[in-house]
């Protein structure tokens, strides 16, 4: 198991605008660094952008700028922006038409889908005439205003919800054991050339610090069987796409098992060479994810964890890097007892550790999930018209994870 000890906190976090203004961010050991060489840790959130419509979340509640101030006002320093391959290679598509073309695989009217745009345009003027694209421009540059960080993740392909064993988005499929109900979506060579689409397209915006190769790999039947050697293939090849394209990106790598399990890189370290300082590990940790029953005993769990994942943070290793924990999160209102167990341990863990985290998620709803328009999001921190807060004893409920207390 991984731990270390506290350090004294080496002075309060940076201004957002002294973060935004530091880029290009670099690795070093265990830590990300600014220009300057000062820490910066990642206090995010996810913001979805990556379902049927195609572009972030929550417009048809609030204006761009509205949802930005209150992300940087509440002491958020970046954004985790989901985005599908979809999008990456049909960037010039208007939103008008990408709501239109959205209804039938979203499973509801076209006549519903032309309210949820009427109400997007009415918050966002700018909408009527913006591509898909433009949305995911116009949102990056007012959290750049508000110097807040982004960093991109690829979280589909085909633009959905995720993540499952048939949908289609899982595992790529020029890997061996191909199977179409985890991988009929999933074309390699279209994620390359979507990863480097994106990567040139944040080359124009300096708040963009990262991009993410895919949410939540997951093998299924007989994919994965050959020692992970998939895995370390596709994942240079990824990282290479996004790095020749913007040299200036961190490039963030998830592992096995819906990003649960890096444990391998222990014997066999990812080749980190061709990426200078540039490579970041995630995982994922729900109250599910290590299985029924794990959270009863902290020490049990934290060590589940360590063994997983958080020995990475271990200095002067070959696998040392920085490690983000790119998604956490609960029930906002009336958690289960299952979760509040989780939520203590994970706590516990991250306050020891002061790691890298992005929770999931900031929406209130979704356009369309689950065949229902402006489907509520239970572990959303805004309330459902996105108007403030779901649950206002969110900061205390995570102790001190929005402390730096350790650094280089």
């Amino acid at each position: 198991m991984w731990t270390t000890q506290l350090l004294p906190l080496l002075g309060a976090f940076l201004t957002f605008a002294q973060v935004a203004s530091s880029a290009p961010l670099h690795t070093s050991s265990r830590w990300i660094l600014d220009s300057s060489n000062q820490r910066v840790k990642l206090r995010c959130v996810n913001w979805a952008g990556h379902m049927e419509a195609n572009i972030p979340e929550g417009l048809q509640h609030q204006s761009a700028s509205t949802t930005a101030s209150w992300i940087s006002s509440n002491g958020f320093n970046c954004v985790r922006l989901t985005y599908s391959i979809d999008m990456a290679l049909n960037p010039s598509q208007s939103i008008s038409s990408s709501f239109s073309a959205a209804a039938s695989p979203a499973g509801v009217s076209s006549s519903q889908m032309t309210s949820l745009y009427n109400s997007v345009v009415s918050k966002n003027s700018w909408a009527s005439s913006s591509t898909t694209q433009g949305a995911f421009s116009k949102v990056i540059d007012e959290l750049g205003a508000k110097g807040v960080m982004v960093i991109l993740d690829n979280h589909v392909s085909r633009a959905s919800w995720c993540c499952g064993g048939s949908d289609g988005n899982g595992w790529w499929d020029a890997a061996s054991g191909y199977n179409a109900d985890n991988s009929r979506y999933f074309n390699t060579q279209n994620w390359l050339k979507g990863l480097g689409a994106m990567a040139s397209f944040a080359a124009q915006k300096p708040n963009v610090v990262g991009m993410s190769l895919r949410n939540e790999l997951r093998a299924s039947g007989n994919q994965d069987k050959n020692n992970h050697a998939d895995w370390y293939n596709y994942v240079t090849q990824g990282a290479k796409a996004i790095h020749n394209a913007n040299q200036d990106l961190l490039v963030v790598i998830g592992g096995t098992n819906y990003a649960s399990d890096l444990g391998y890189l222990y014997n066999k370290p990812f080749d980190r060479k061709p990426f200078g300082d540039k490579i970041v590990w995630e995982f994922h940790s729900y109250a599910w994810t290590l299985g029924s029953g794990t959270t009863s005993n902290c020490d049990s769990y934290k060590k589940v964890l360590g063994d997983k994942a958080g020995y990475l943070l271990t200095q002067n290793k070959d696998f040392t890097g920085p490690l983000w924990l790119s998604e956490f999160g609960w029930a906002q209102q009336n958690t289960p007892s299952d979760e509040q167990a989780y939520l203590k341990c994970l706590v516990q863990y991250m306050e020891n550790n002061d790691a890298e985290w992005a929770y999931w998620a900031l929406q209130g709803d979704y356009y369309v999930r689950d065949k229902t328009i402006n489907k509520d999001e239970s572990y959303g921190l805004l309330n459902k018209d996105w108007s403030g807060w779901r649950n206002s004893n969110f900061k205390s409920q995570i102790g001190r994870m929005m402390d730096m207390t350790q650094g280089p």
